[in-house]
C-alpha cells in the first residue's frame, strides 16, 4: 500500500516545495474576520493519528517530522480560544461499502483493509474510525460542527459547504490527513466553490517525503496562503 500511496504523486524535490511556500512575515499574515472564518480538519481519526491505526505506519515519520498530532490539537485549542468556527470532516466506511464496484485502487485497499471502518454503533467507540481521543474535547464540546463523512477524498459527497455557507463562513483554515489526498482535495473543493483557502503545512501528514512535497507544491499554487502552525495561530488570534 506504501507504493500505491507514493505512487499517486509527482516526485518534487524538497527545497522546490520549501521555495514554494516560504515563511509569512508577522505583519503579512491575513487578518481573518472571525464570524466569517472556519477552522476545518479533515480525517481527525484513530487509523490515521493513534500508533495502532492501520494507516499510521504510513504517516508516522512525516508526522514526527512536522510535529503534526501537536500541531492539530494547537490549532483545535486557537479556534477554540479565538470563539471560531471549527468544523471536522471525517471519512468513514461502513461494511455495506465493501460491494463498491466502482471503488478507485486506493479506495479499494481500505475497503479490503478495514480501514477508517464503522461496523456498528456499538463498536465505534475507540475504532479505527474514531475521532483520535486526545482531540475529543474539542470535537464533542457541543459547539464543533462534524458534518457527514466524506467517502472519497474531498466534500462533495457530504454537507461541509452547505454547513459552512449556511453559518456565513467565506475563508477556511485548513489542515488535517492526508495532505496530498483528503486535504488536497479539500482545498480544491473549497477553491471551487469560492472560499478563501489557508493551509496549515505543518497541521498535515502525508505517506513519505515526496507525497508531502508534491502537496505542498499544490498548496502553494491553488490556496490562498500557505502557513505554519504558528503563523495561524497568531493570525487566528488577532
Amino acid at each position: 500500500m506504501n507504493s500505491l500511496l507514493t505512487s499517486l504523486v509527482l516526485s518534487f524535490p524538497l527545497a522546490l516545495a520549501v521555495a514554494a511556500a516560504p515563511a509569512v512575515a508577522a505583519e503579512t499574515l491575513p487578518s481573518f474576520d472571525k464570524a466569517r472564518t472556519a477552522v476545518v480538519i479533515t480525517d481527525p481519526q484513530n487509523d490515521f493519528l493513534a500508533e495502532d491505526g492501520k494507516l499510521y505506519g504510513l504517516l508516522a515519520d512525516n508526522m514526527k517530522e512536522l510535529n503534526t498530532v501537536e500541531n492539530i490539537e494547537t490549532l483545535m485549542k486557537a479556534a477554540k480560544t479565538a470563539q471560531m468556527t471549527m468544523a471536522v470532516d471525517p471519512l468513514v466506511y461502513t461494511p455495506g461499502d465493501a460491494d463498491w464496484s466502482r471503488a478507485g485502487a486506493l479506495q479499494r485497499q481500505l475497503l479490503d483493509m478495514g480501514a477508517l471502518q464503522r461496523v456498528s454503533a456499538e463498536a465505534f467507540e475507540g475504532s479505527g474510525a474514531d475521532f483520535y481521543a486526545p482531540y475529543k474535547p474539542y470535537i464533542h464540546d457541543g459547539e464543533t460542527i462534524v458534518v457527514a463523512p466524506h467517502k472519497m477524498y474531498g466534500p462533495e459527497s457530504n454537507d461541509l459547504i452547505y454547513q459552512l455557507r449556511a453559518r456565513g463562513i467565506d475563508t477556511v483554515v485548513l489542515a488535517g490527513l492526508v495532505a496530498n489526498l483528503c486535504v488536497d482535495s479539500h482545498m480544491r473543493a473549497l477553491m471551487e466553490n469560492g472560499f478563501k483557502v489557508y493551509v496549515v503545512k505543518d497541521a498535515v501528514a502525508a505517506p513519505g517525503e515526496d507525497a508531502y512535497n508534491a502537496a505542498l507544491v499544490n498548496f502553494s499554487m491553488i490556496a490562498n496562503g500557505v502557513l505554519t502552525t504558528a503563523e495561524a495561530t497568531q493570525a487566528l488570534s488577532r
